[in-house]
C-alpha cells in the first residue's frame, strides 16, 4: 500500500486552525486542541504535519512531571538535558525560539505537537508549564487528545483562555473513503467492497487503512488486478479493538 497523506475534512480543519493561530490577534492565544474518538487519524495527521513542517512531535506520558516533560522535549529537540528544571526550561525555550525564527525566515509553519494529552489534561503544573512556554514563545502548541480534554481544561481557566482553536476529528465520509482508496491502492477495488469497508469501520480512518492493506495483500497473493466483494468473502479486514476478534467480509 502506497504511504501517502490524502487530505479530508479533518486534515483541512487542522490546517485551517493552524493558519488561524498564525494570524491570531491575541498573541497569547496560541494553544490548539485537537480531539475526537480513537482511530480517526488525529495522531497520524499531526505526526505527518510535524515531519513536513520540521516541527516537534512528542507523546505525553501518564506519569509525567514537569521535569520529565522537559527531558522528553529536550530529547525531541536533540539536546542533552541539564540538571535542574529551571535550566531545562531555558534550554527548551531557547532552542524552540531558534527553530521558530528559522521557520519564519523560511516562511513555513512551525509548532509543538503533544499527543496523548489526556494523560496530563487534569495536571495543573504540567498545563501551566506549557502555558508559560506558549506565552514566552508565541508559537502554536497543538494538544492532541480525546473528548475529555476540553472538559478538563475548564478547571484551568488561565490555560483554557489561551486556546485559540478547537478542532474535532470526525469519521470520514463514504466519498472520502473512495478518494483514499483511489489514491492509496495499486489495484482496482469494486465500489461494493469499498462500501462494505466504510460501513464496517463506521468511517474510522485507522481501520479503513488496515482494511485497504488487507485488500492489497490478498490481491498480491492471488495476482489480482481488480478486487470484488465476492473475492474477499471470508477474509479478515482487521482485528476489532473492543473484542479482539477478527472482522471479516461476510456475504449479504
Amino acid at each position: 500500500m502506497t504511504r501517502l497523506m490524502v487530505h479530508n475534512r479533518n486534515s483541512e480543519a487542522f490546517l485551517s486552525a493552524i493558519e488561524a493561530i498564525e494570524k491570531r490577534g491575541a498573541e497569547e492565544a496560541c494553544l490548539m486542541i485537537v480531539d475526537g474518538e480513537p482511530g480517526l487519524g488525529k495522531s497520524a495527521f499531526a505526526e505527518w504535519w510535524a515531519v513536513n513542517t520540521q516541527s516537534i512531535y512528542i507523546r505525553a506520558r501518564k506519569e509525567w512531571t514537569p521535569a520529565w516533560m522537559m527531558r522528553d522535549m529536550l530529547k525531541g529537540l536533540g539536546l542533552s538535558p541539564l540538571y535542574s528544571f529551571e535550566r531545562m526550561y531555558h534550554q527548551v525555550r531557547e532552542r524552540l525560539m531558534l527553530l521558530a525564527d528559522e521557520a519564519m525566515r523560511e516562511k513555513r509553519s512551525f509548532g509543538i505537537v503533544i499527543d496523548e494529552v489526556d494523560h496530563i489534561s487534569r495536571k495543573g503544573r504540567l498545563l501551566e508549564t506549557l502555558r508559560d512556554l506558549s506565552d514566552d514563545l508565541e508559537i502554536p502548541f497543538i494538544l492532541i487528545g480525546m473528548g475529555k480534554v476540553r472538559h478538563n481544561l475548564v478547571r484551568f481557566p488561565q490555560v483554557a483562555s489561551r486556546v485559540g482553536q478547537y478542532v474535532a476529528f470526525e469519521p470520514i465520509s463514504f466519498t472520502e473513503t473512495i478518494k483514499l482508496t483511489e489514491k492509496s491502492q495499486n489495484i482496482i477495488i469494486s465500489e461494493e467492497l469499498i462500501a462494505f469497508l466504510h460501513q464496517t469501520t463506521k468511517g474510522r480512518l485507522r481501520e479503513i487503512k488496515e482494511g485497504l492493506q488487507a485488500f492489497e495483500r490478498f490481491a498480491i497473493r492471488n495476482r489480482l488486478e481488480k478486487l470484488t466483494f465476492n473475492d474477499m468473502i471470508g477474509q479478515t479486514l482487521f482485528m476489532c479493538r473492543k473484542t479482539g476478534r477478527p472482522v471479516k467480509v461476510v456475504a449479504k
